[in-house]
């Protein structure tokens, strides 16, 4: 798994913040990241329709209150839904009847525990998240 959730966690508690339209150069700075990494993670954002930006206007803007937006959802939006919470190794022996049936044992344990971290995740807001904020 990469860092693209916690950056858009990130990106959604500091739009949460701002009554404004936030660019990409300013969130850059605030994830301490390049504004290319930071656009691709907003259109993943767009997608779900989490925010939005305007035309002839620079910057992102909420589409719905953080209390409404569900890290689970997120989480689905920035992630390779094609894959797991935990990476199962490729290439095993097929001769072996460990190496033959240890994917298919996984793929079912791991789809389970994507599940339950999606499930937890949805318990969670970006209100929750910036409520901790000190």
């Amino acid at each position: 798994m990469n860092s693209q959730f916690s950056i858009a966690v990130h990106i959604l508690s500091l739009l949460s913040l701002e009554e404004d339209p936030v660019s990409s150069q300013y969130i850059a700075s605030s994830v301490n990241s390049n504004p290319s990494l930071v656009r691709k993670i907003c259109r993943y954002l767009k997608n779900g329709q989490f925010i939005t930006s305007t035309q002839g206007v620079t910057g992102y803007k909420l589409t719905q209150s953080a209390s409404q937006i569900l890290l689970g959802e997120v989480f689905r939006y920035t992630t390779d839904i094609d894959s797991h919470f935990v990476k199962i190794h490729e290439d095993t022996n097929t001769h072996c009847p460990v190496g033959k049936n240890i994917t298919p044992a996984l793929n079912d344990i791991y789809t389970e525990v994507d599940t339950s971290i999606i499930n937890k995740l949805n318990t969670y807001t970006i209100e929750d998240v910036t409520n901790r904020f000190e």
